[in-house]
């Protein structure tokens, strides 16, 4: 380890989850892993333990035995998660002695925060505020805030900027390599079985109802002008909510639309094939899908309010979608945008990129860890 600083980058779902947590945790590590500062361990809940990658058993939020015991005790099965895969970290904790653990999990974060306290050796905790999460920051030593509103508005409820470092999420972009996905996009229709001559309208995130809002989404479709012209798209996560989604579907023709959960390495050929993305969640930290869409041309439709706009700049339409009847119109706005997709693609880039963060990533870690 050349006695270097240890520091844990750790996410429970990671290895059978795929959110914004799991794909963001896993990228930060690769992004940062051959740094000359740390050395960098991922705890990930599930797969394989191999170089500097470290499972943790857990009864997993997905799984029967989760279940059973909810059934029982009558808690969450994401806090049986969380508590389990604490207790077993436990002793990767003691074993590697980090000075910093880095974590999205605001309650895994709460039973570190005891733990600490209990123990001779201490360590720092550095919680990413992707839910967000709303002051005061207690239980944790410092706080990555995604955006400019959460930094500010944890300093009207006097948290100190000293401990707070403002700094989005990272991103895997290719300039050149998305462009040429794009400029094959009939190809990669052909292989991923998508109808070749038809508009492809695309949504990513958790199929539910509740927050990602994908039943508004496909009754906004239904409404679409010539939607026999279009190709819907709903992809990501299945969940308890996802048969709702598919009961929402069914009244739609079968080559109308897809609902599908692919490995997170194919989300970049959908939106690579996509004419419009759609995000319709009413409120969000920092949605990864959307720098994610800007990174392969998309000028996403979105909910109109104060995220969206910081995340996205001017480089998006904004809906009202507490209202009916408005995706006709963005599409029409989408179609009639100024802006090149070279261009959306090198915004996204020089905001969003590895390549321009990885180094105020280490510069945040370095500050914790001395």
């Amino acid at each position: 380890m050349n006695n270097k600083p240890i520091i844990f980058f750790v996410c429970t779902g990671l290895g059978r989850i795929k959110r914004g947590y799991e794909s963001f945790t896993r990228e930060c590590f690769e992004a940062i892993k051959c740094n000359s500062e740390f050395t960098i361990f991922l705890i990930k809940g599930a797969g394989e333990n191999k170089d500097r990658e470290l499972k943790v058993r857990n009864i997993h939020r997905n799984g029967k035995l989760a279940y059973l015991i909810s059934k029982v005790s009558g808690l969450d099965s994401y806090t049986i998660e969380q508590f389990t895969f604490f207790l077993n970290l436990i002793f990767k904790i003691v074993k590697y002695k980090p000075s910093v653990i880095y974590y999205s999990d605001f309650e895994l974060g709460t039973y570190l925060w005891h733990f600490n306290k209990w123990i001779k050796y201490k360590f720092k905790l550095l919680f990413s505020n992707g839910a967000p999460n709303s002051p005061p920051f207690t239980r944790m030593h410092h706080v990555q805030q995604l955006l400019p509103k959460y930094y500010y508005d944890a300093i009207l409820a006097n948290v100190p900027s000293s401990f707070q470092t403002l700094l989005p999420y990272g991103i895997n972009i290719d300039v050149k390599k998305n462009l040429e996905k794009i400029a094959e996009k009939e190809k990669i229709k052909q292989r991923l079985k998508i109808p070749e001559k038809k508009k492809i309208l695309i949504t990513v995130g958790a199929i539910n109802a509740s927050h990602k809002r994908m039943d508004y989404v496909i009754e906004e479709f239904k409404k679409i002008e010539n939607k026999e012209e279009y190709y819907l798209i709903l992809l990501g996560q299945t969940t308890n909510e996802t048969p709702h989604i598919f009961e929402s579907a069914s009244s739609l023709p079968e080559n109308l639309y897809s609902i599908k959960e692919v490995d997170v390495s194919e989300v970049g050929n959908f939106l690579a094939i996509a004419d419009y993305f759609i995000l319709a969640s009413l409120n969000e930290g920092l949605p990864r899908v959307l720098p994610e869409a800007l990174s392969y041309g998309l000028l996403p439709i979105v909910h109109d309010y104060e995220i969206s706009k910081q995340v996205l700049d001017k480089f998006g339409v904004f809906v009202n979608m507490r209202e009916t009847g408005i995706l006709n119109s963005a599409i029409d706005q989408v179609s009639v945008s100024v802006f090149s997709k070279t261009e959306i693609i090198n915004f996204a880039f020089g905001r969003y990129s590895w390549d321009v963060l990885t180094d105020k990533y280490i510069n945040m870690l370095h500050n914790l860890a001395k």
